[in-house]
């Protein structure tokens, strides 16, 4: 029997990356630009959560109508001025957490009916889905990281 050769195994390994994962990069953030320049303010009640890759991912009906006393200052993640979206009053909005352990631990402290505090940055390419890596939890807790697999920019154009 021949033995496989290395192209053979090279392009093999590509096509199970490809199909296992290797296209979960592109949604990741890699490849996304995340607006740095306006936080957006995320406040209200849970109504759905998911702590699974590739994202955990916490569903918030927005309630909060003002930026929120205390410090919210992240200056090597918010550099802009804090901002609660009109359109999000009412609404359920998803906003992915960073994929880090500090947040697929928070499965047993955030469920649903409780009320919490996000600050989020919008993608600028489509489908502009919502990133956090700073939340308030029901008991008050801050949860924050300070790195982040998403590349920041000031401004989307």
């Amino acid at each position: 029997m021949n033995k496989p050769s290395r192209r053979f195994i090279l392009a093999s390994a590509l096509v199970v990356f490809a199909l296992s994962g290797g296209g979960v990069l592109a949604h990741h953030g890699i490849t996304g630009q995340y607006d740095m320049s306006t936080p957006i303010v995320i406040g209200g009640v849970v109504t759905r959560t998911t702590f699974t890759p590739p994202h955990p991912i916490v569903t918030v009906r927005v309630e909060q109508t003002g930026i929120p006393a205390g410090n919210l200052d992240r200056p090597d993640e918010f550099r802009g001025q804090f901002l609660v979206r009109p359109e999000d009053i009412g609404q359920d909005r998803e906003v992915e957490l960073s994929p880090v352990r500090t947040f697929y631990d928070l499965a047993d402290r955030v469920r649903v009916g409780d009320r919490v505090l996000m600050v989020a940055l919008r993608n600028c390419l489509a489908p502009n889905q919502l990133r956090s890596s700073w939340i308030k939890l029901a008991d008050g807790d801050v949860v924050s990281y300070a790195s982040g697999l998403h590349r920041r920019v000031d401004g989307c154009n």
